[in-house]
């Protein structure tokens, strides 16, 4: 076979052009991977004995953290602040009897 020595085959070719796109492929997937991920609170339940703990947004700098305790049946309201990292009591024991929208039962909550 008598070629230039400059030229390339196809089979060098294909191997260099898959092997560049490999590695760019395998940097966007260390670029994606790497990112931190936000994490989100809103709206997140636990239940604990008598305790109810929910989460809430309040504003576009405040989080909401509403405790609800069962037996006394009372909820109280607490906000925290993002700018200055402060939990302050907005509201605290607030009857559940006494929300807008309740029956006034004195029965468990479900």
């Amino acid at each position: 076979m008598n070629r230039p020595a400059n030229t390339i085959d196809s089979k060098a070719l294909a191997i260099g052009v898959l092997s560049i796109t490999a590695c760019i492929l395998f940097v966007g997937l260390l670029m994606l991977t790497m990112q931190p991920q936000p994490a989100y609170g809103i709206g997140q339940l636990d239940r604990g004995g008598d305790y109810i703990m929910l989460t809430q947004q309040l504003s576009s700098s405040q989080e909401g953290v509403v405790i609800i305790d069962a037996a006394s049946r009372q909820m109280t309201l607490y906000a925290l602040d993002g700018s200055n990292k402060q939990l302050q009591i907005l509201h605290p024991n607030i009857p559940l009897d006494q929300l807008p929208g309740s029956q006034g039962s004195s029965g468990p909550i479900p």
